[in-house]
């Protein structure tokens, strides 16, 4: 067990000590949760920060991707109808 002292800041704020720290493994940008049970004690829980490599597929697409190509091509398609709309309707595409 880890006993560790800390200072409550004018602004109400602590700093976890260094030996609290690499015992439960808290880097920076990880949360802290308090929790005050009913005898006062509180608990704190830490929880990690995601990395952006953890968040791969959390989001499935209802939309099927099409490749590379296909793509290409659509937005061709899209480039060319608006130029022929634009000139249908007079305008300059100058």
């Amino acid at each position: 067990m880890i006993h560790a002292t800390s200072t409550i800041t004018g602004k109400g704020q602590i700093q976890l000590p260094a030996e609290i720290r690499k015992a439960i493994g808290a880097d920076i940008g990880d949360n802290v949760i308090f929790i005050v049970q009913d005898n006062k004690e509180i608990v704190l829980k830490l929880i990690k920060k995601k990395k952006l490599s953890q968040l791969g597929g959390t989001l499935k697409s209802q939309v099927k991707f099409k490749s590379i190509d296909e793509e290409t091509e659509n937005t061709k398609e899209i480039w060319v109808n608006k130029r022929v709309r634009r000139n249908n309707n007079g305008e300059n595409m100058d």
